[in-house]
């Protein structure tokens, strides 16, 4: 008999937890787990799941925020839905349905219950109240958890640290993804007009407080307006190669204020504000240096997806970057909100074509060893049939 497994994920937006559970659901071979998926309305992950024919249940209460009404109505709708659906096994992922999904699978008495922790909710930038709020609303989901599964040695460590559950409850499996598909490089150049010896710098991330975005707009102001390529328009046929682009793909609650920041600097025409991106992966590839400033992280998708792309890698040294960028090998690690680190590795690679091949080669190298799709879902495999 199957084992039957229900995902439980907040949001159903492109993202990291998001994509983790899609590459799970399509890594099941069918034969021994039947796996249904529980999430926001609206948002890429339900199309991609239906198209693997995997049941999904649209959860309209389940959202980013603290809400009391709302977050009632999604315990009260996943509790109906464990205790009717049989599961073996309820796996959890992000913070909200990593709370709800866990009380309402405790109550409805499933048997295993597990929860990844792809960044905790608890960071140093919350008032003390806040962090012991969460912390304790953390145990008490870590009583009913048969596995916690954290994505970097650093987040075991934090939960660890933070006591959320025994230390025989803790799981590290690293992130991984697929190799990407064979394709011809030059689709984001050729939309921007950008030429094949111009540098783009690139950021992929939701534009929220966590990844820091506008500290790579103030990066790109400061390397534009030192380097003779600014002003130049997408348009303008003379100007010389080698100039400096700078191209953020993202939404998300501060895209109004990185907009305005564009416009009010003048770096239009350079510094390209592009949105979501399903392709992201595929962009990357154009990009000469990747970025990503976050303040905190669990183990980012994105990283691994330049690396896998043979891009370096220039990003803060939080959460578990530092395990996925090998510092002076495949990149460079800074400190969170250090913009004189951040502009002194990206002049590096900026003038050295040769260190930005050999890095990111090194990148792909080390991401194909380490964070495979194929590893990952070999792991959680062994988890569930333990």
């Amino acid at each position: 008999m199957k084992t039957k497994i229900l995902h439980i994920v907040t949001l159903s937006e492109m993202g990291g937890a998001q994509k983790i559970v899609y590459h799970l659901a399509a890594g099941n071979d069918g034969n021994s787990f039947d796996v249904e998926v529980a999430c926001a309305p609206g948002g890429e992950l339900i199309g991609w799941l239906r198209k693997l024919k995997v049941r999904v249940i649209e959860v309209p209460g389940l959202k980013r925020n603290i809400s009391p009404v709302y977050d009632l109505r999604a315990f009260w709708r996943l509790y109906l839905l464990i205790r009717a659906g049989g599961y073996d096994i309820v796996h959890c992922h992000s913070s909200k349905a990593g709370l709800l999904g866990r009380l309402a699978a405790g109550l409805a008495k499933v048997p295993g219950i597990y929860f990844t922790a792809h960044g905790w909710s608890i960071n140093e930038y919350q008032s003390f109240p806040v962090r012991y709020f969460y912390t304790l609303l953390e145990r008490m989901a870590g009583v009913l958890s048969t596995k916690i599964v954290c994505v970097s040695r650093e987040g075991l460590s934090r939960g660890l640290k933070l006591k959320i559950a025994p230390q025989k409850k803790f799981v590290l499996i690293y992130n991984g993804l697929p190799e990407p598909e064979k394709g011809k490089n030059g689709l984001l150049r050729k939309e921007l007009n950008i030429g094949d010896e111009d540098l783009i710098f690139g950021m992929v991330a939701r534009l929220a407080e966590p990844k820091d975005t506008m500290l790579f707009l103030k990066l790109a102001e400061q390397m534009i307006k030192s380097s003779k390529g600014f002003g130049a328009k997408p348009e303008d046929k003379t100007r010389r190669p080698g100039e400096l682009y700078f191209v953020l793909i993202g939404d998300g609650p501060q895209r109004g204020a990185c907009r305005a920041f564009i416009e009010d600097r003048g770096l239009a025409g350079q510094v390209f504000l592009l949105g979501t991106r399903e392709n992201a992966a595929e962009l990357i590839r154009d990009f000469d240096v990747f970025t990503l400033f976050s303040r905190w992280e669990g183990l980012p998708l994105t990283v691994i997806e330049a690396m896998l792309a043979g891009r370096p890698v220039v990003a803060s040294a939080v959460g578990g970057v530092g395990e996925l960028v090998a510092q002076g090998e495949t990149g460079y690690l800074v400190k969170p909100g250090n913009r004189e680190e951040a502009a002194m590795a990206l002049g590096k690679l900026a003038g050295d074509k040769g260190l930005r091949l050999s890095m990111g080669e090194a990148g792909r190298r080390r991401a194909r060893e380490l964070f495979s799709l194929k590893a990952m879902v070999g792991k959680y495999r062994e988890l569930y049939l333990s």
